[in-house]
């Protein structure tokens, strides 16, 4: 089957990899072209998981990348998946699938509303996080670090569930659970909170370009803030009427865990296993610039809608504005062209008043 990948990075080339295994045939196209440079003519070279050499086809151009697949994967950080999907779609064709991996900031209900006005019957695919970790180790190198054994995936239409959940699984193994709608995605996702805390519980060290080990920053103290984090997050998915999975869950089911470990401790093997991999060493990182844009702003936006307030997001992301002297909730561009009353329409809201609300969304 070929397998269109929209992306570059790490976990795009860990998918092109984990793909090729899977007896599937991916094509990676990068939007800047940079990513795929020096794979033209190489093999992808693996460790990790899988190691050795893999050939990967590399698309000149999105047309090239998407014609005739069955599956197109938007596989790159949230700040990108506006220009992707803009560019993608008009190439794309009734019966195809797109998969978001993963859903930040509705852009799986952004797609699914650009293939709509130009009438396109393709399901879209919302994953609440990536199937595996990748991260890119040299110009055609990828590590692996392992797949996930569960995630969440909603569909729209929702009426597109069953045949699009044999498609994942067929791709990616036997490792989803389909849940009812997008905005259970948007509230399981947890990589925003759990970076958030940990950038701004580490921030000297990021900005001075330190080593420090990702999980080894998770002390009982950040620990305690991603708790935290997370009590706001459950109370908000329990007044949408929709069910996710804690931070205690998501590290327990992510890294095969017995029941009764904390989270900090969690971290603390997790770290003790791989020593690894690195914590950011840049001001410019993900952990900030894509999570809080694309990941905690929509979660306070949503609580504004429904008329709850979500203080530690809010001031975790205003702390971040100030440290970074910019609005971080200026950076994204795809909230403000998603129809969050459409998104929200068929979710049980516990009786909340779904107009929107008065007054500034920046956190």
């Amino acid at each position: 089957m070929k397998v269109a990948i929209l992306g570059a990075g790490g976990v795009a080339l860990g998918y092109a990899a984990h793909l090729a295994e899977r007896g599937h045939r991916p094509v990676v196209w990068s939007p800047s072209g940079a990513g795929t440079k020096d794979l033209v003519g190489l093999a992808l070279r693996l460790s990790g998981i899988l190691d050795g050499d893999r050939a990967v086809d590399v698309a000149q151009g999105v047309e090239e990348a998407v014609a005739d697949a069955a599956a197109v994967v938007v596989a790159l950080p949230a700040n990108g998946h506006r220009a992707v999907i803009d560019a993608a779609v008009p190439h794309l064709r009734d019966g195809q699938t797109v998969i978001v991996s993963a859903q930040l900031s509705f852009s799986a209900s952004y797609c699914a509303m650009r293939l709509q006005e130009r009438g396109i019957a393709a399901p879209v695919v919302a994953w609440a996080t990536t199937a595996l970790l990748g991260r890119r180790t040299g110009p055609n190198a990828v590590t692996i670090g392992g797949l996930r054994d569960m995630l969440e995936m909603a569909v729209l239409p929702a009426a597109a569930g069953v045949p699009s959940l044999a498609l994942c699984k067929d791709l990616f193994g036997e490792r989803f659970r389909l849940v009812d709608d997008v905005v259970a995605i948007a509230l399981s996702n947890l990589n925003p909170p759990i970076h958030m805390a940990s950038a701004l519980c580490n921030l000297t060290r990021i900005e001075k370009a330190e080593w420090w080990g990702n999980y080894d920053g998770i002390t009982p103290a950040v620990a305690r803030l991603i708790e935290a984090l997370d009590a706001e997050r459950l109370g908000l998915a329990e007044h949408c009427g929709v069910m996710v999975r804690s931070a205690e869950e998501h590290y327990r089911l992510t890294f095969g865990f017995a029941p009764g470990l904390s989270i900090a401790e969690m971290a603390a093997a997790v770290h003790a296993r791989r020593k690894g991999p690195p914590g950011p060493t840049s001001l410019d990182t993900r952990f900030v610039t894509e999570d809080v844009p694309f990941g905690i702003v929509p979660l306070i936006e949503l609580g504004r809608w429904l008329g709850m307030d979500l203080p530690l997001h809010a001031a975790g992301a205003r702390l971040l504005s100030a440290l970074y002297g910019r609005d971080l909730a200026a950076d994204n561009d795809l909230l403000p062209l998603v129809d969050l009353a459409g998104v929200l329409s068929g979710i049980p809201l516990g009786g909340a008043d779904c107009k929107r609300p008065a007054g500034p969304s920046t956190p």
